[in-house]
């Protein structure tokens, strides 16, 4: 027999899903302990949506959609700040998949939801990320924001290669 557990513990027979097309449509929660040294703050509850079934060749297929925010902080401010996310993927269930075959133990009859949506939501965390417009910093302990429209003055040794570049232009 294969069974669905959920993060409840409820399991649901999953030789009988194949029969009939089984859905799930909630809410659910990510353990923080996944996301402790991933630079997410915090994750609220997620509405999660997901359906096996039957295809067309008679596959065992997965499709799931997750959407939520993920609390994370301001590359600028530093402050909280909620970052929308949006995983949507459709896999075949076996053992030679390259998303539900890490996630299908077939001693033990089970495919894990949950660990399949975290694979997914970890690929939607983004390196940096900042909701501020303002490139002004207070209380900066002396840091400068340089950028490309800096006025900077130019190494003089480098006079003659900009005087170079500059004729190319022309």
């Amino acid at each position: 027999m294969i069974f669905l557990y959920n993060e409840s513990g409820d399991t649901m027979n999953l030789s009988e899903v194949f029969i009939r097309d089984t859905e799930y449509d909630g809410m659910v929660n990510i353990p923080k302990e996944w996301y402790l040294k991933t630079g997410i703050l915090d994750i609220p509850e997620l509405h999660l949506k997901f359906s096996i079934y039957k295809n067309a060749n008679q596959d065992d297929m997965l499709s799931l959609e997750c959407e939520g925010d993920l609390i994370l902080e301001d590359a600028r401010t530093l402050d909280r700040v909620s970052y929308p996310i949006s995983v949507s993927t459709e896999e075949k269930i076996d053992g030679e998949s390259e998303i539900c075959g890490k996630f299908l133990e077939k001693s033990k009859n089970t495919l894990d939801i949950m660990a399949i949506l975290w694979e997914n939501i970890v690929l939607e965390i983004p390196i940096s990320y900042t909701v501020s417009d303002s490139l002004e910093m207070e209380g900066n302990d002396g840091w400068a924001l340089v950028g490309e429209n800096s006025e900077k003055e130019m190494d003089p040794r480098l006079a003659p290669l900009r005087e170079l570049l500059d004729r190319e232009k022309e």
